[in-house]
């Protein structure tokens, strides 16, 4: 059988090729109990992060953190020179500026491959010792929370722009959790209904 090759994706995949720098191969790494590696640009056996649950958490007890790895390539006269995660949590809308979370330049000549490198705040390469953002939690209130990322790296400018994305297409990735009330708010919620109801009892009587 003939292959008939689309000459529009022949375009667009050798101007990928061609590209001065880009990234590929993204992930996000989530600490809650243990290290969950999420797909953000990535396609492998790890889960997406976009659309995910990341559960409920106690602000006053449990733990979520950030870290993340991600692939760059270059040619051309390119050079990349940073990589980072950046995210922001917000409630019911979109809001707030993003927080950016620097990455180690970690392996050069990924799988062999001139001009590939990887980045990461894992263990790997150069990095001895994981690293993660602060304690996403901490300061949060009872409610549910979209939290939301995306990778970036910076190029010197030359046949490539001087910030390049993997954002989802510019609707960047996202993933939900929940804060639970703590434990003394409950009990003293159960307390008022329960003072409420003997009053209530009282007056019927």
């Amino acid at each position: 059988m003939k292959k008939i090759i689309c000459p529009l994706l022949l375009a667009v995949a050798t101007a990928s090729l061609h590209a001065g720098a880009g990234l590929f191969d993204s992930f996000i790494i989530v600490r809650t109990a243990s290290d969950t590696y999420y797909d953000v640009g990535a396609v492998s056996l790890n889960p997406d992060f976009q659309g995910s649950s990341l559960g409920s958490f106690d602000a006053s007890t449990d733990n979520l953190q950030l870290g993340g790895q991600t692939k760059t390539f270059k040619n051309d006269g390119s050079d990349v020179t940073s990589a980072s995660l950046q995210y922001r949590i917000w409630q019911v809308s979109e809001s707030g500026s993003f927080t950016g979370f620097g990455y180690t330049f970690q392996i050069d000549s990924v799988g062999g491959v001139g001009g590939d490198q990887q980045w990461g705040s894992d263990v790997a390469g150069g990095n001895s010792t994981a690293y993660y953002t602060s304690n996403l939690l901490s300061g949060l209130s009872a409610g549910d929370y979209t939290l939301e990322v995306f990778t970036q790296i910076t190029t010197n400018g030359i046949n490539a722009d001087s910030i390049i994305y993997a954002n989802n297409g510019t609707a960047n990735y996202e993933a939900t959790f929940t804060i639970v009330p703590e434990p003394g708010t409950f009990a003293l919620v159960a307390g008022l209904l329960g003072f409420i109801y003997v009053a209530i009892r009282r007056r019927v009587a």
